[in-house]
C-alpha cells in the first residue's frame, strides 16, 4: 500500500458520512487555547515554542506545481484568441526568472495553518476545487470561478490550497495544516457542494486511510483520470508529446478484490494500552496508523490473512519493543492430499493460500505460468490483470515483428529478446515463445536465482538470465540489435542517463519501456528525443550527431493495476525508423 509521510492533525471523518470530520465545539472556537497575544511566537498544543519551517521548492510536490502552474496557464488562456496564446505569461504572481521574487511569495503564505500555532477557527476556509493531480488529491483556492480568472488575467496568483478526497468542481470546508512552498497541506473537513461524479465510497475507512484515494469516483471516471495523468506527464516532459494519443485505460477485471499483498503496520507509542495498538495503515495525510479491520482491495484470501496476523499480532504485542510492518501475501499451492510439488502440479489444479512468513516462499500465477519467488521481494500485486499484461507485451512484440519482416515470412524479424530489470522473469518467460533467445539481466542474485528456476518450471528452455546492472547490459549482448528486441521495467525512479545511452547507441529494432512511475518514463523517453533518437510527427532535436537509431512512439497504452488509487503503469512501445 503506499504511504503517505507527513504530520498534519487531521481529525477523522465521520464514519456516518465519509464526508464530514468530528469537530467538537470548543475546536471552533475562535479563542486560541493557551496563546497569549502578546506572544513573538505562537505555541504548539503541549506548550512548546513553534519553530518556524524554511520553505523549500525542493521540498514541495512536484505534482502539486505542476498542476498549479497547468491551471494559472489554462485560466488565462480561457476566453481568449488562438491568437492570444504566444502572450501567455511566463510567470503568475511574479516576473519570469525572477527568483527572489518567486521564493518571497512562496515563503509567504497569507493564510494561518495549524502547525503554525494558528487555533482551529483561524485555520477554517471555504474553498473552490479547481483540479485533481496526478496523486489523487486536488488544488483549490478561496478564489470563485470569476474571481480566479480575474486574478490571473493580470498575471497575479492567488493562494492554493491541497485537498485530499475532493474533485473538480466541488467547494468544501477545509483546514488548513502545513505551508509548503507556494501552497497549504489542508484537511478536508466538510464537502459543501458534490460533483455529480461523486459516489458513496464502499468502504468505511474512505476519508481516513492512506491507502486509497479513488473510492470516490466510479471505476469508468477512475480510468479516465488516469489516462489524463499518463497525457499530462507526457505532455509535461516535452509539448510535443502533448501531440500523441495515448489509449483508454486497459481495466482491471476486478476492481475491488484484486490485491494480493498487504502490509499492515503498528507503531508502539507512549502511554498507549498494549492492548489497544491500531493496525492498519496510515492516517492520510499523517504517521499515525489508523486501526483497519478488512481491507476491501485485498484478494479473498488475502483479507482472511489480514484478520489472522491482527490477531496474532495482539496476541504478542507485549514481545514487541518499537513495533512492525507485517506480510499478508496470497500464494498458490498444491491441494491437500495431492502429494506434489508445485512445480509438478498444473497452474489449474493448484489452490489458494496465504502466507505470513515473510521468509516463506510463494507461487503466483500468470495464464498458464507459474512464478515462484519469496514473499518478501517484489511481484506485481494484482493477479487478476496479469494474463492481459503481460499478453500485450507479448502481442507488440510479435505484431512488430511481423510487420517489420521484409517479406510475409510468419517466422517474424525478431529472433532475440532482451528483458532488462528482469526481475523473477515475469515478462522474459512470458513472450519466450516468440523469440530463439531470451536474455535477462538483474541486479539482485535473489532474482536472478528466482529467475532462473521459473524458466526451468515453464519449460522456457531458451532462456538465460545474467546477474549484471542493466546500465551494462550490452556489453554483454552480441545479438543483431536489427533482429533484437528490448524489454525495459525499472523501478519507479525511471532508468538511468547511461543505459539509455546505451541503448540508444547499440538501437535495437523494437523497445518496450513498462513503467509504474509515469512521470519518470515520459521523462526516460524525452532524453532519448533530446538525444535525437525519438522522432515526434517527424520532428527531431537538433543535435551534433545524429544517432543511428531514431524511433517513433508507436502507442501509449496504460493499464489499471491498483483501482481506487491513484497509481497508473504504462507502456510505451518504440519501433526503429528504418
Amino acid at each position: 500500500m503506499p504511504e503517505h509521510s507527513a504530520d498534519s492533525s487531521m481529525l477523522p471523518l465521520a464514519p456516518d458520512t465519509g464526508l464530514k470530520r468530528a469537530v467538537s465545539p470548543s475546536a471552533l472556537s475562535t479563542d486560541p487555547a493557551g496563546a497569549k497575544p502578546e506572544q513573538k511566537r505562537p505555541k504548539t498544543q503541549q506548550g512548546r515554542p513553534h519553530r518556524p519551517r524554511r520553505l523549500r521548492k525542493a521540498d514541495a510536490d512536484e505534482t502539486v506545481l505542476d498542476a498549479i502552474e497547468l491551471l494559472l496557464r489554462e485560466t488565462w488562456l480561457n476566453g481568449r484568441a488562438a491568437t492570444d496564446w504566444p502572450e501567455i505569461p511566463a510567470a503568475f504572481g511574479w516576473s519570469s526568472g525572477d527568483q527572489d521574487a518567486e521564493a518571497a511569495y512562496s515563503r509567504s503564505p497569507p493564510v494561518p495553518a495549524k502547525l503554525a500555532g494558528a487555533s482551529e477557527a483561524e485555520c477554517t476556509f471555504d474553498v473552490y476545487v479547481y483540479e485533481m493531480t496526478e496523486r489523487g488529491v486536488s488544488i483549490a483556492a478561496r478564489e470563485a470561478p470569476e474571481q480566479l480568472h480575474e486574478l490571473v488575467s493580470q498575471g497575479q496568483r492567488p493562494w492554493f490550497f491541497v485537498v485530499p478526497f475532493t474533485l473538480k468542481g466541488e467547494q468544501a470546508r477545509i483546514r488548513s495544516v502545513r505551508h509548503e512552498w507556494g501552497y497549504t497541506q489542508s484537511d478536508l473537513l466538510e464537502v459543501t457542494e458534490k460533483s455529480p461524479l461523486r459516489i458513496e465510497a464502499p468502504c468505511a475507512y474512505f476519508g481516513r486511510c492512506s491507502g486509497c484515494q479513488l473510492q470516490h469516483v466510479g471505476y469508468n471516471h477512475q480510468l479516465e483520470f488516469k489516462r489524463q495523468v499518463v497525457e499530462r506527464a507526457f505532455a509535461h516532459a516535452n509539448p510535443l508529446f502533448g501531440k500523441l494519443p495515448v489509449l483508454s485505460v486497459s481495466q482491471s477485471p476486478l476492481p475491488y478484490g484484486y490485491r494480493t499483498k498487504l502490509t499492515p503496520h503498528f507503531d508502539l507509542r507512549k502511554n498507549t494500552p498494549i492492548d489497544n495498538v491500531p493496525i492498519g495503515f496510515n492516517i492520510a495525510g499523517q504517521r499515525r496508523v489508523l486501526d483497519i479491520e478488512d481491507c476491501m482491495i485485498g484478494t479473498d484470501v488475502v483479507r482472511r490473512g489480514f484478520a489472522q496476523t491482527r490477531k496474532d499480532a495482539h496476541a504478542k504485542m507485549a514481545s514487541y519493543k518499537r513495533g512492525a510492518t507485517l506480510l499478508v501475501r496470497e500464494t498458490n499451492v498444491p491441494g491437500e492430499g495431492s502429494g506434489t510439488s508445485v512445480a509438478d502440479t498444473p497452474a489449474a489444479e493448484l489452490v489458494k493460500e496465504y502466507t505470513l512468513d515473510p521468509k516463506s516462499w510463494v507461487t503466483d500465477i500468470v495464464g498458464d505460468l507459474k512464478f515462484r519467488y519469496p514473499a518478501s521481494s517484489f511481484f506485481q500485486n494484482n493477479a487478476s490483470i496479469l494474463p492481459a499484461f503481460t499478453g500485450y507485451v507479448r502481442e507488440e512484440l510479435h505484431k512488430w515483428s511481423r510487420q517489420l519482416a521484409a517479406n510475409d515470412s510468419s517466422n517474424g524479424v525478431l529472433k532475440t529478446l532482451i528483458d532488462a530489470y528482469c526481475g523473477s522473469g515475469l515478462f522474459g518467460i512470458a513472450c519466450h515463445q516468440d523469440f530463439e533467445k531470451v536474455l535477462g539481466i538483474e541486479i539482485s542474485n535473489e532474482s536472478i536465482s528466482c529467475a532462473g528456476d521459473n524458466a526451468k518450471m515453464n519449460g522456457a528452455t531458451n532462456t538465460d538470465f545474467l546477474l549484471g546492472d542493466a546500465a551494462r547490459l550490452f556489453e554483454k549482448v552480441d545479438s543483431d540489435p536489427s533482429s533484437t528486441a528490448v524489454i525495459i521495467d525499472p523501478p519507479r525512479k525511471g532508468s538511468n542517463p547511461d543505459f539509455l545511452d546505451q541503448l540508444i547507441a547499440y538501437g535495437p529494432r523494437v523497445i518496450v519501456y513498462i513503467a509504474c512511475g509515469v512521470p519518470a518514463q515520459a521523462r526516460d523517453i524525452n532524453h532519448m528525443y533530446s538525444r535525437g533518437a525519438v522522432s515526434v510527427d517527424g520532428h527531431t532535436a537538433t543535435v551534433d550527431s545524429k544517432p543511428a537509431a531514431v524511433y517513433r512512439i508507436a502507442a501509449i497504452q496504460p493499464f489499471d493495476l491498483f483501482p481506487q488509487t491513484y497509481h497508473v503503469e504504462n507502456i510505451v512501445t518504440l519501433v526503429r525508423e528504418d
